[in-house]
């Protein structure tokens, strides 16, 4: 696990400098080792968390010959078979190194070696002998890889940050990443927020040769619903594959692995198989609030399952002040504005005080589906195929008959924004410039929906959630959140295996109008008990819905004021309108975060200056 950068194209004198910025401000991707090499194609290097191989495993690393040579951010957990492969193939190793698997797996089967590899990754293959550089991305999106090309010339890197040490990329605000970012709280692959920057996308390669980016996709996500198993055959095979993808995971590793244990069902599963497969002591590790809040009640059910299964665990309990200091550092984390889940920034800095490795239940909404547009979907579904609709055909959405009724009318890019942040029509009222001309939200999502089972709405409704939200959002919050604190998250739940045979699996099999997570939780039966499989899911989020009411409240007034909107993006009288709306009982909770994250990035990133919620509350209680 490390965080990796570049320069490749036409030379420059300040290259040497521009690599030992790009490194500085990777370290705490990778505080135990760092490394760099320079060659006709350009210099490359990387920071390294030592995870595997702690002795021998450096980058980058070179091939007997010298012309060939790989940095890897990430881990490779099939790297001890696809070794073997390589060296009945004649093949030889000089460390126990997962990323030199990489680099004799390119000598032997070329770009195609990313087929053959089961994990998370971000990759740099440099191949003087064919004057190219090969970036690729793992299939789901786990590990980050953005990128600038400009005249012939390209720097990558593991975080923006790291592009930025570079004065000819602009610091220029690509206003329709701005624009999707209202409608989605992240900014969506391939845009970055600043308009030099790209993303490259999960299940994607680029190759640089001759001053040329070529990019294709190698793999995506395919939910087609094509299996012949009953529910049982299928929780069963389910739990096979999961079994193993958790096997892999701790194995991988020469150092202890611990585990977030939220209380959920997703966490408490794979926390189950941990601690079947024996071992030392397991250690887990849970998030509360210290300003008690009616609706989160993870840490108790967390606290059961540690003591079920005979964990050594650990409570970490934060409080609103906390929260509102850490702010400008969580900002600082993703880079660009971010208005999505960020209470793992919290937990993860406690874990990483105990272990470098920490596996997690994430990936399990998206496959078998537990959000609110996951349940319309089968809600839609049943529907469309209901002549006079009754009462229990709206499932959750009962109180919501009229939303329910337009979203089966409506194609299903376009009802799905129905459950974001601001609207196309709210953002066109907010924004200075109104749309600019962009392509509306829905629309930006259209060509996932065309690719998808255009007959299984809950399958299409996943499989798009899977190629977007997965990788955009939430990878993105697990991977910057837990970087940040140099510690290591693998998601069994993402094994790719994993997510092929979910694909496989109807969407009735997973979410119906009265079930969600219906074959996991069959599966999960044979482990948990049934008060961790039937709560109420609440999900890995910070109680913000009541902190804006109360403690945030003059956070916002200052920083939604006139004067701190004198960038000029939004229209102050909208952002005032959407604050007292909600003062007055409307639900406005996501779009004033959403609002809130911005301005707090947008402070610290394109204003350069410093600020400290703190002296703000501070004020507000003297």
């Amino acid at each position: 696990m490390c965080g990796i950068y570049g320069i490749a194209g036409r030379q420059n004198a300040a290259d040497l400098a521009l690599a030992a910025a790009m490194d500085e401000r990777l370290r705490h991707r990778g505080p135990d080792d760092t490394g760099r090499r320079e060659s006709p194609l350009g210099v490359c290097g990387m920071r390294r968390l030592a995870i595997i191989d702690l002795s021998s495993g450096s980058q980058p690393m070179v091939n007997e010959a010298g012309d060939r040579w790989v940095t890897l951010n990430g881990e490779i957990y099939n790297y001890r078979e696809l070794r073997r492969e390589l060296e009945a193939r004649g093949h030889r190793f000089r460390t126990h190194s997962d990323t030199e698997v990489v680099l004799h797996g390119y000598e032997a089967f070329g770009d195609g070696v990313v087929d053959r590899l089961r994990g998370m990754f971000a990759i740099a293959v440099w191949d003087e002998r064919k004057q190219r550089l090969l970036l690729a991305r793992d299939r789901v999106g786990k590990k980050p890889l953005y990128y600038a090309l400009r005249s012939g010339r390209l720097i990558f890197a593991s975080e923006l940050k790291a592009l930025l040490a570079d004065p000819s990329v602009s610091r220029e605000i690509d206003r329709r990443a701005l624009w999707h970012y209202l409608t989605f709280k992240n900014v969506p692959a391939p845009l970055s927020i600043f308009s030099d920057v790209r993303t490259l996308p999960p299940g994607h390669l680029a190759v640089f040769s001759e001053g040329e980016l070529a990019i294709r996709e190698y793999w995506r996500p395919s939910f087609t619903g094509t299996t012949a198993l009953g529910e049982e055959e299928a929780a069963a095979r389910l739990l096979e594959i999961l079994r193993e993808a958790v096997r892999l995971r701790v194995l991988a590793s020469d150092v202890p692995v611990g585990a977030y244990l939220s209380g959920g069902i997703d966490s408490s599963l794979i926390v189950a198989l941990m601690a079947e497969l024996g071992g030392t002591r397991l250690a887990t590790f849970s998030l509360g609030y210290a300003d008690r809040v009616a609706h989160k009640s993870d840490v108790e059910y967390a606290r059961m399952m540690a003591r079920r299964l005979g964990t050594e665990h650990h409570e970490i309990i934060v409080s609103t002040d906390e929260i509102a200091a850490e702010l400008p550092a969580v900002v600082r984390a993703f880079d660009e504005p971010f208005a999505g889940t960020i209470s793992s920034f919290w937990l993860s800095r406690a874990i990483a005080s105990h272990v470098k490795v920490a596996l997690s239940g994430d990936g399990a909404d998206e496959l078998f589906g537990s959000y609110a547009n996951h349940r319309m979907a089968a809600v839609v579904a049943r529907l469309r195929a209901t002549p006079e609709p009754a009462a229990g055909d709206f499932g959750s959405f009962a109180q919501a008959r009229d939303l329910a009724l337009t979203a089966m009318r409506e194609p299903e890019h376009l009802w799905r924004t129905r459950f974001a942040a601001f609207t196309d029509a709210q953002k066109r009222e907010l924004l200075a410039d109104g749309d600019a001309g962009f392509e509306s939200s829905a629309d930006f999502l259209a060509p996932f929906y065309r690719d998808a089972d255009p007959h299984d709405v809950v399958n299409a409704t996943l499989e798009v959630d899977c190629r977007t939200l997965l990788p955009d959002q939430v990878l993105t919050y697990v991977d910057r959140l837990s970087m940040a604190h140099s510690l290591e998250v693998r998601a069994p739940f993402l094994d790719h295996e994993l997510v092929e045979f979910a694909g496989s699996l109807p969407g009735s099999m997973k979410v119906g109008v009265d079930r969600t997570k219906a074959v996991l939780k069959l599966a999960a039966r044979r482990y948990l008990p049934a008060e961790i499989v039937d709560r109420k899911k609440e999900g890995f989020v910070l109680p913000i819905d009541a902190w804006l009411n109360d403690r945030l409240r003059p956070l916002l007034a200052e920083t939604l004021s006139k004067p701190a909107l004198d960038h000029g993006l939004f229209r102050p009288a909208a952002v005032q309108r959407l604050l007292d709306e909600h003062a007055a009982g409307a639900n406005h909770t996501y779009r004033i975060w959403t609002l809130l994250m911005f301005q707090l990035w947008h402070r610290d990133y394109a204003a350069g200056q410093t600020y400290r919620p703190m002296d703000v509350l501070s004020q507000e209680v003297a």
